[in-house]
């Protein structure tokens, strides 16, 4: 995997960084959950109104 321009390490925990900044930046749902779902070994879920 190559998102950010680079490999990355096994532990690199730089994409979690950018998604926990972006959920900041979107604020809680109307139903108090967040607009991004992480999926366990999958990545991650944006979810839609």
């Amino acid at each position: 995997m190559n998102a950010l321009g680079r490999p990355l390490a096994r532990y690199d925990r730089s994409i979690d960084v950018h998604i926990s900044s972006i959920r900041h930046k979107l604020g809680p749902r109307n139903d108090n959950q967040s607009w991004i779902q992480s999926v366990r070994n999958l990545g991650y879920l944006l979810i839609t109104p």
